[in-house]
Order: structure tokens, then C-alpha cells, then sequence
């Protein structure tokens, strides 16, 4: 279903003058805020993001949830989430777009989602790293800066070799840092399937059954795994994702309570307002008012 009430951006949006710069992005961070202030706003985009910061302060808020912004901090985005932020005027950094299309040509059994910090269901998107971890990233990033720059030949070749050899490091550091329930997060790539499969079902209200029938499990053996790896069964998983998008709406739309409450497949006004109260521990009027 496209988005109606948030502008998506796309690569090309800020590669106008490259007409081959449909599918990878490159900047200094201080020269992208100052080339497009159109992104100031809360809005969403259909590529993946890596932000690596080396000197600034404010916070970068990504679907409701507002993260420090510090020097030697690493922020990662998936397409389709909600982000803007509030930064000092010393901010400085690099910033890079890329697509899975882009990444899989030299990758083709590679997929994005696999990196831990791609993964929405166990999603922390940031990385706070060392001053030596730090200087080792931005070794890589600015052979990057030099062959984004250049024509030399086979140039997206080598930048897409860069580019997964930085999400090794990136993935190295990340898994030293990040564990849920003692489970080192490896090898998520299955979970972008049931990731997948919740995206396009939310609205349904699909019971657990749904989905593990689509990946071929028991209803017991994908909740058993839910509660092993996240924590959460796949009704609060499925519950979660219904909220994030009754948020987003709510503030980032003109529906009314009743619109956003049948947009996401509840026809009883009264019993969507309970059940986002029940969880956000506000009536969407409230919450609404709060974040407008």
C-alpha cells in the first residue's frame, strides 16, 4: 500500500545531477544537510541508510524513539522508517544511500536484512564505537569518498566491495555490544522473512498460525523462537507493528481517530482506542496532541 501522508524519497532524489546515481549515494554529512534542507521534516525513503558521525550533538529520532547524536556514533536505517532529527550546527560526518539491488549485483546470496542492525524485529539502530574502531571505519569510508569521487573502471564494483567489507566491521563491533537474551544476533536473515511477512499482514490481525504456517513451523515453534531471540510473542510482535504504524499515522497524517483506526483494520472505534491505550497508556486523541 503506498504511502499516502509522508513523503518517501528515493536515491535519485538526491542524485539528480548522476543520472546512473539511482541506486548508491555518497556525502560529507554537512554538505548533504546543507544541499537538501527538503529533508528536515519527519519523512521515510525505500533505501537503506548508514550515518557515521565524528563531531555534533542533538538527537535523531527514529519511529518516536529520540537517540543521542555524539561524536564516534554510527546510526542505521531500513527502508520505510520514520526519521528526522535536531542537530548542532558543528555536526559533521559521512552519510551514504544504497539499495539491496545495488548491494546484491556483487553480492547475490547476500541480503541486507542479514546484518543484525538491518533487522527490524531486533532493531537498535545505533552504534557507539571506539576512537581506534572509529579511525579503522573511516579508513573505509573515505576509500570510499575517493572512488565515489573518481571514473576509474569497474568504480561500483569496488564501492560495493567497500561497502560490505564496512558492514563486516560494522556487524563485528555491532554483535559485540548487542545480545538479546544472552543469543549473540547472528544469521537473522531468516527473520526478514516473518519481518516481511507481518509488513504486509498487520492490518489483518493474523493470528500466530498465519505465519508459521507460512514458514513452515508450529504456532509453538515460532512463539518458543520469538520469546528465545526477542523476548516477545508474535501476537505482541504483530500488536507492535499495528502501534508504530497507529503512531504515524496519527501524528504524521489528517485522519481522524475513526480513519486511522479502519486504515489499519479496526471497525470499532471504541475498542481501537482501549487497545492503543492499553499499550501506549494514551487515547490517540492524547497521544495525537502530545506529538503534534
Amino acid at each position: 500500500m503506498p504511502d499516502k501522508h509522508l513523503p518517501i524519497f528515493r536515491i535519485q532524489d538526491f542524485n539528480r545531477q548522476d543520472p546512473h546515481g539511482q541506486y548508491f549515494y555518497f556525502n560529507r554529512f554537512s554538505d548533504h544537510l546543507q544541499a537538501h534542507q527538503f529533508i528536515q521534516r519527519p519523512h521515510k525513503h525505500n533505501f537503506f541508510i548508514l550515518l557515521l558521525l565524528t563531531n555534533g550533538s542533538g538527537t535523531h529520532t527514529i519511529d518516536f524513539v529520540s537517540y543521542p547524536v555524539r561524536p564516534n556514533t554510527v546510526f542505521f536505517l531500513s527502508p520505510g522508517q520514520v526519521h528526522h532529527w535536531q542537530l548542532s550546527t558543528d555536526t559533521e560526518g559521512y552519510i551514504m544511500f544504497f539499495s539491496q539491488e545495488f548491494y546484491a549485483l556483487g553480492h547475490p546470496h547476500k541480503k541486507l536484512y542479514s546484518f543484525p542492525f538491518f533487522s527490524a524485529l531486533l532493531h537498535r539502530p545505533y552504534l557507539e564505537v571506539a576512537a581506534a574502531e572509529q579511525m579503522q571505519l573511516i579508513g573505509i569510508i573515505q576509500s570510499i569518498e575517493q572512488e565515489h569521487a573518481g571514473q576509474l573502471a569497474q568504480k561500483n564494483d569496488m564501492l560495493r566491495d567497500y561497502l560490505d567489507i564496512l558492514l563486516i566491521l560494522l556487524m563485528r563491533q555491532y554483535q559485540a555490544q548487542n545480545t538479546t537474551n544472552g543469543i549473540i544476533l547472528t544469521g537473522l536473515a531468516q527473520w526478514h522473512d516473518l519481518e516481511s511477512l507481518v509488513d504486509q499482514h498487520y492490518r489483518e490481525h493474523k493470528p500466530v498460525s498465519f505465519y508459521a504456517e507460512k514458514l513452515h513451523l508450529t504456532a509453538k515453534q515460532l512463539n518458543d523462537t520469538g520469546k528465545r531471540i526477542m523476548g516477545k510473542t508474535i501476537t505482541e510482535l504483530v500488536q507492535d507493528r499495528v502501534l508504530l504504524e497507529a503512531r504515524r499515522l496519527l501524528v504524521h497524517s489528517h485522519l481522524t481517530v475513526s480513519q486511522v483506526a479502519a486504515e489499519l483494520g479496526y471497525f470499532d472505534n471504541s475498542y481501537f482506542s482501549r487497545f492503543f491505550k492499553k499499550h501506549i497508556g494514551q487515547t490517540p486523541e492524547q497521544f495525537r496532541a502530545a506529538n503534534k
